[in-house]
């Protein structure tokens, strides 16, 4: 996972519907279904469920998240973690324990441009 800093959390016990828009680290340990568009990293808790279409960098799943995910960087899928869906991304990490039901496509974004 990223050492950025935590820019949100949503607790156990809380939840939130609807389009959310982020850069930095979020973790939601409550529910969230929608819509998200991030530049960062979005931290699934193990209390968390997330049922949405997310845009990101990395996710990192300890809880339960549903739905179609494209990252850019890396899916990491921890012991406790589940995933049910669609995932695209260039790097895939799964934990012995882990529950992975989806349609994966890895593809590496293109080559970076040579500077003259």
């Amino acid at each position: 996972m990223s050492n950025d800093a935590l820019q949100s959390f949503l607790d156990s016990g809380t939840a939130f519907e609807g389009k959310v828009a982020f850069s930095g680290v979020v973790r939601i340990d409550g529910h969230f279904k929608g819509e998200a568009l991030a530049d960062g990293t979005l931290v699934i808790g193990e209390t968390g469920t997330v049922e949405a279409d997310l845009e990101l960098a990395t996710l990192v799943v300890h809880g339960t998240f549903r739905g179609n995910v494209n990252a850019r960087e890396v899916v990491e899928l921890t012991p406790t973690g589940v995933i049910e869906g669609q995932v695209k991304t260039a790097s895939l990490r799964v934990a012995e324990g882990a529950e992975l039901n989806a349609q994966i496509e890895m593809k590496k974004g293109p080559p970076p441009r040579s500077t003259p």
